[in-house]
């Protein structure tokens, strides 16, 4: 039995689902891009563990890509909201050096 197994078939249910949850339209079109995102990850684990370069590689742009379609597809805009709640709350403090520290 091929160790990496769990990889392709857990691969393979997320896919399918993500796509079939897209075409009855219970998930939007971004959170699509963000399940696909989720998938490639463990393509990219099998593709290392293996020493499949070419497969690493792909996966790992795959991923970048589909990333990137969430984040500017609505995706990340409760985290860009969390970020600048954040960065509201930051104060920042005005420290002065030592009149010795040259």
């Amino acid at each position: 039995m091929d160790p990496f197994l769990f990889f392709q078939v857990l691969t393979a249910v997320v896919f399918v689902a993500g796509l079939a949850m897209m075409m009855t339209g219970l998930v939007s079109p971004s959170h699509y891009w963000g399940i696909m995102t989720l998938v490639q990850i463990p393509q990219f684990t099998l593709g290392f563990l293996t020493g499949n370069t070419v497969m690493a590689s792909i996966s790992a742009g795959a991923a970048a890509c589909f990333a990137w379609m969430w984040w500017n597809g609505g995706g990340g805009d409760g985290t860009k909201r969390r970020a600048r709640k954040w960065a509201r709350r930051f104060r920042g403090v005005r420290r002065t050096a030592p009149a010795g520290a040259r």
